[in-house]
């Protein structure tokens, strides 16, 4: 079972890929890449993550922690493009987050200033927060 957590701040949209995911904070003080139910991938690519993600693990293999994602658009609400906007709204609720890797390929940015939680990693067989 993946932990829950609800997103409290919200940092930036990443434009790599199709689903314009977002960074954020979460209540957990971790940063997570949030994956929105919304997007046009749907949540059947969700679900394909969790079974990719957990597999990975099972294998032995590090992978990001990922949690479900409470998420409420009105903390995005500065958001300034349109279409991330919709995207957002369309997406209220549990949505799929994913560790933060800050200077991973395709991110932009650097660990949030004041947020000193270092990456998690959860191995195989664990169930829950190695924090």
């Amino acid at each position: 079972m993946l932990r829950e957590v609800t997103a409290t701040r919200y940092i930036e949209p990443l434009r790599t890929g199709g689903s314009v995911p977002g960074v954020f904070e979460a209540d957990d003080l971790g940063t997570y890449v949030v994956k929105f139910t919304g997007s046009a991938q749907g949540r059947k690519a969700l679900v394909a993550e969790v079974i990719v993600g957990e597999l990975a693990r099972a294998l032995g293999l590090r992978f990001p922690e990922l949690v479900l994602t409470h998420f409420d658009p009105a903390i995005a609400a500065d958001e300034p493009h349109q279409e991330v906007r919709e995207l957002h709204t369309s997406s209220a609720g549990v949505n799929l987050g994913m560790d933060y890797l800050p200077g991973a390929p395709g991110t932009s940015r650097r660990r949030s200033p004041g947020c000193s939680r270092s990456t998690r990693w959860r191995p195989a067989g664990s169930s829950g927060s190695t924090r």
